[in-house]
């Protein structure tokens, strides 16, 4: 059983040797990690240089001109991917459990539904729902089958998406993968929770098709002005279009109508 990883990297030297210490304590031992650093200035670098197996990738100073990093970074470290059989994102703030993979490998063999899986992350709200759209996977600590992995992306190379690791839970339930969280399978997060991007989270829920009335309601509900300012930008500037827009829609009105269901018996 074949595994790849890819890490994405910036500014790490805090977390990324525990991250590391317990990759190397896996029982199911990992063909292949695949480190992408976005420009580290601090010791990030220095502390993955003592891993001899580890391939790095350093993404070009220049910068390109984007809302979110993180799916370019990961799309660069999907060009080094040998042959696998499952591919594994981690988050360099996050530390699993010596049998994590082993388990979670376990469950993709019993059943080939599954496209996309994760463990329960410690240290983060354990929540149940994407706001109230699709059980949430996890972007710090998942597993694609291959199988997933390759249609989500129409090939081995990550596309680079806004939302990533939302557009691809969505994406491969489009596609007729499920999408699990096994919360007897344990990680950690390092990082503790801090203020969250809610410019960027408007934005980006303007291109995966958000529905301004839900999107409102979000915002009301987090107490957040910034997400509307996020989404009318992207409104006025964007004008790309993905193919999850429509589910995304549908699912938001299944949402929206069980919750009138309930307000309103």
């Amino acid at each position: 059983m074949r595994i790849s990883l890819i890490i994405p990297v910036y500014n790490e030297e805090q977390f990324i040797e525990r991250c590391l210490t317990a990759l190397m304590q896996q029982t199911l031992k990992l063909t292949q990690i695949i480190i992408v650093d976005d420009g580290s200035t601090d010791k990030t670098l220095q502390k993955i240089s003592k891993y001899k197996s580890i391939q790095l990738v350093r993404m070009p100073v220049q910068k390109e001109s984007m809302v979110e990093r993180v799916p370019y970074v990961l799309a660069a470290g999907s060009k080094l991917l040998d042959n696998f059989d499952y591919l594994a994102v981690l988050d360099a703030d996050t530390v699993l459990e010596p049998r994590y993979y082993e388990k979670l490998a376990a469950k993709l063999e019993e059943d080939k539904k599954i496209g996309i899986a994760c463990g329960r992350l410690e240290g983060q709200a354990q929540t149940g729902l994407m706001l109230g759209l699709i059980p949430y996977v996890y972007g710090c600590n998942r597993l694609y089958s291959k199988d997933c992995w390759l249609k989500i992306n129409g090939g081995q190379i990550m596309k680079p998406v806004p939302a990533w690791d939302f557009y691809h839970n969505v994406y491969a339930e489009m596609l007729g993968f499920q999408t699990k969280r096994f919360d007897d399978i344990l990680s950690w997060a390092l990082r503790p929770p801090g203020f969250k991007k809610d410019f960027i989270k408007g934005y980006t829920s303007y291109q995966l098709g958000y529905y301004g009335y839900f999107l409102l309601f979000r915002a009301v509900r987090n107490r957040s002005p910034r997400l509307i300012a996020g989404y009318l930008k992207a409104r006025f500037l964007d004008e790309t279009e993905y193919p999850i827009k429509p589910y995304v829609r549908y699912l938001q009105t299944y949402r929206m109508r069980r919750l009138i269901k309930k307000i309103i018996p």
